[in-house]
């Protein structure tokens, strides 16, 4: 009994010298990090551009709700950087205003440690290491010139120029040399990291969670076909084609299947959409972040066939409301899907392989059920961002 006591004072006096600045430029996951990190006592201060809690003024121009439970004493932002990036200004240019803003503002600040996005972090990175601070870099894709070489084969085969600005390869790279650890959210992206010669021992690997709202709910759609769900924008990255000709395989009566896509469809798409669609197919476009639980638990089973993607963060929402996921090996979806259980894994750019799991589950309902119910008791394991807190601070006092 005594030795609890000691261990309990002991993370108690961890978690109360842990001082962390979090700092990012856009949404990603930095709100959810900054809730746990409020959770476990150690957020200090957290920068964005734009905050629902904080910016009263800006609600009016976007419709993004921030719920997350983070004191608004504890939040700075730059609104008018959120401004410029919503009237389009180049997000290397937004960023660099950005990081030396941020930079300026934690000079000579009591914090033990700063954690800051891949791309919009060096200026702040080497002002936290000049005074001693430990220093993390958050990156959710895999290694950017992986990133780019991928992304350049795969625009090429419609026939367009694509290539990351030289200057964000360039200050990535620099961040990934000049911090202590990057915080990566997956397999896939390690060994794309491991790749480019990137020392193992400075990648920490932590899987995002779930909100907790996500959840298998009562949809009122009615049920009398396979519903095939895709979640998220419609961009060449997202291996959208492959999807497409996958379906195009299926041996399912038309009658008897619906495909579902939920996200707006990008320019750069618009054309291979049309070409492609289907009578039995819906593009919903854009659903409010709160509603997306009633739609997906009105589905069977969900596809993410991205080429490239730290960590889908819809595979874990999909899974939380029973439903599973058919997912590529560049999603990051091995290290949340339990293989067989709670939806496959399949190589990238392999139309075959997802027909070939689709039809499976279609042509056995048992399985399907099975596998349903897996996903739904799937929310009481490791899906959930208090697991990734959890992990987070862990680390975080260890070190």
């Amino acid at each position: 009994m005594e030795l609890q006591v000691l261990n309990k004072i002991k993370k108690q006096k961890a978690e109360k010298k842990t001082k962390v600045v979090v700092s990012c430029s856009g949404r990603f996951h930095a709100f959810a990090l900054s809730e746990q990190l409020e959770k476990h006592n150690m957020l200090l201060e957290f920068y964005t551009s734009y905050a629902y809690q904080k910016n009263l003024l800006m609600r009016r121009f976007t419709s993004r709700v921030d719920k997350e439970d983070i004191p608004v004493n504890k939040i700075r932002t730059a609104t008018p950087l959120a401004m410029l990036m919503k009237l389009g200004m180049a997000l290397h240019d937004v960023n660099e205003y950005y990081d030396k803003w941020v930079a300026r503002k934690i000079e000579n600040q009591e914090f033990t440690t700063f954690i800051g996005w891949s791309g919009m972090s060096l200026q702040a990175i080497r002002k936290a290491k000049k005074e001693g601070k430990t220093t993390i870099v958050e990156r959710g894709s895999s290694h950017i010139q992986y990133q780019d070489k991928i992304l350049q084969e795969e625009y090429a085969k419609f026939g367009i120029q694509f290539k990351i600005d030289a200057r964000t390869v360039e200050k990535e790279l620099s961040e990934y040399q000049e911090a202590d650890y990057i915080s990566i959210p997956s397999t896939f992206v390690k060994n794309s990291f491991l790749e480019f010669n990137i020392p193992e021992h400075k990648l920490v690997q932590n899987t995002y969670g779930s909100s907790a709202h996500f959840k298998k709910v009562k949809h009122g759609f009615p049920k009398n076909k396979f519903r095939v769900l895709y979640v998220g924008n419609l961009t060449i990255q997202k291996g959208l084609i492959y999807l497409f000709g996958a379906l195009g395989k299926l041996k399912i009566p038309k009658n008897k299947l619906e495909v579902w896509f939920i996200g707006t469809v990008d320019n750069e798409m618009k054309e291979t959409v049309e070409k492609h669609i289907q009578a039995n197919w819906t593009f919903f476009g854009h659903i409010n972040f709160y509603e997306l639980p009633k739609y997906i638990s009105a589905c069977d089973v969900a596809v993410q066939p991205s080429l490239q993607e730290g960590l889908s963060m819809v595979i874990p929402q999909m899974i939380s409301c029973g439903v599973p996921v058919v997912a590529s090996t560049n999603s990051g979806g091995e290290d949340v899907i339990e293989k067989d259980k709670t939806g496959f894994i399949v190589p990238i750019r392999n139309p075959g392989a997802i027909a070939e799991k689709l039809q499976l589950l279609y042509d056995n309902p048992q399985l399907l059920a099975e596998m349903k119910c897996h996903a739904s008791e799937s929310r009481t394991t490791e899906l959930s961002w208090n697991k990734y807190g959890d992990r987070y601070s862990d680390f975080l006092k260890n070190i």
